[in-house]
């Protein structure tokens, strides 16, 4: 299409000067004039009479939108768990309980479940990729969120908790790089 507006106002823009120099065609057998028939004529005057001719303009087609359903309140509760990270995180490394772990984990996991099945309701559309990945996908999605969350309250409840795992993990690498750190004053 750009090309055949190109080539419809070379003559008037000329910009480069190919129409005198370069093409030995004149540049009026580039361009392209439609006729109308009588026929053609009345058929658009009708459409023109009878509906708008503009387009609505959309960011996303009609087969890609949600079917139904208000998506909002999904959209400010994913949000809302963000946001409550940024106090959650440093509470449970400060005030280490299993209430701050349960939140950490409860917290962290719709975080990711949430960022994750965005990834995936975009990446793997039932257009693109046909109608069994996509759901192959959420499902495993499901089961990985729901054994992480089992996991991290198995954690909390028969361990030392999340933050306190950290912690520990923290100082493994801390005493590690210590030891490597005297070992080479040492020589």
């Amino acid at each position: 299409m750009a090309l055949s507006v190109m080539l419809r106002n070379a003559g008037k823009l000329n910009v480069v000067g190919l129409g005198k120099t370069a093409l030995s065609l004149p540049m009026k057998t580039l361009t392209t004039k439609s006729t109308l028939s009588a026929e053609s004529l009345k058929t658009l005057t009708k459409l023109n009479n009878a509906q708008c001719l503009s387009r609505t303009f959309s960011l996303s087609s009609p087969k890609m939108s949600a079917a139904k359903g208000n998506h909002t309140p999904l959209w400010t509760a994913e949000r809302l768990i963000s946001l409550s990270l940024l106090g959650v995180v440093p509470a449970a490394f400060i005030y280490p309980s299993q209430t701050l772990d349960a939140l950490l984990a409860v917290s962290v996991v719709l975080h990711s479940h949430w960022g994750v099945e965005a990834i995936i309701t975009d990446y793997a559309r039932p257009q693109v990729v046909g109608p069994l990945l996509p759901k192959v996908a959420h499902g495993a999605l499901i089961l990985l969120s729901i054994a992480t969350l089992g996991g991290l309250f198995y954690i909390i409840q028969n361990d030392v908790g999340i933050a306190n795992s950290i912690k520990q993990i923290w100082k493994i690498k801390a005493a590690g790089s210590g030891s490597a750190v005297e070992e080479a004053s040492s020589k």
